[in-house]
């Protein structure tokens, strides 16, 4: 099956690189389209798929795979186990593996999340819209689409082979290894310039709750781009 991956990019260059090395390492066969995004969040996300779709750059491919940047994919048996699931379903996906317990479910239907989706064309194009509404993000309404027609791969806990505890690391078939991680917070705890970063680090001795805690995102961040690439450079 023919797949392409429309990835919203926004100011993460770092994690996009690593992302854009993944597939071509372990999923050369996906066409992989860069949507440019804005600062906005999950409105802002949700915009630039609808920018894409319209667009009508996936209407050659079988299988419209939504990635983040802060993912990288880790096996070679990813995409061949997304191609099969999708004959049986609609949509397969990752879980949700940070946040509020109440982002995790909707209408008695467990939430796909955004990161790592990967749906028919036919369902992307039906879906009415991927804006985010509420603590739902741009995936409930896929996951309401979809209904039972849906696959949804828990992360392991605790996370795998020195990833940060922070990352989701998924592993749809056991006895294979990891077929994909996220970071999660990647993007909205980018660093922000030298200048932003050194008064971070001023405020964070000071005892800034705020600051210490972008800080360990960043910490996060750091070592997830440097295991994503030791795995990517294998």
């Amino acid at each position: 099956m023919t797949a392409v991956a429309l990835i919203v990019e926004y100011q993460t260059p770092d994690l996009l690189a690593l992302c854009l090395a993944s597939l071509r390492r372990f999923a050369p066969g996906i066409r992989a389209v860069v949507v440019a995004g804005e600062e906005g969040g999950s409105g802002a996300h949700a915009a630039a798929i609808e920018r894409a779709r319209v667009s009508g750059l996936h209407e050659d491919a079988e299988i419209v795979i939504l990635l983040d940047t802060d993912v990288v994919i880790l096996s070679e048996r990813w995409l061949p186990w997304l191609s099969a699931a999708l004959e049986e379903v609609f949509a397969v996906g990752g879980l949700r593996h940070r946040g509020d317990v109440t982002q995790l479910y909707c209408q008695g239907y467990i939430l796909l999340h955004a990161h790592c989706l990967a749906m028919t064309r036919t369902l992307f194009e039906k879906v009415p819209t991927f804006r985010a509404e509420n603590v739902w993000d741009t995936a409930w309404q896929v996951t309401m689409y979809a209904s039972s027609g849906s696959t949804v791969v828990v992360p392991m806990t605790p996370t795998l082979d020195g990833w940060p505890d922070r990352v989701g690391v998924y592993v749809p078939q056991m006895g294979y290894g990891p077929y994909w991680a996220h970071l999660g917070r990647g993007t909205s705890f980018r660093p922000r310039g030298p200048w932003r970063e050194r008064l971070r680090r001023m405020a964070a001795a000071c005892g800034s709750p705020r600051a210490r805690k972008i800080l360990s995102y960043q910490q996060d961040r750091a070592a997830f781009l440097k295991k994503g690439w030791e795995v990517v450079r294998g």
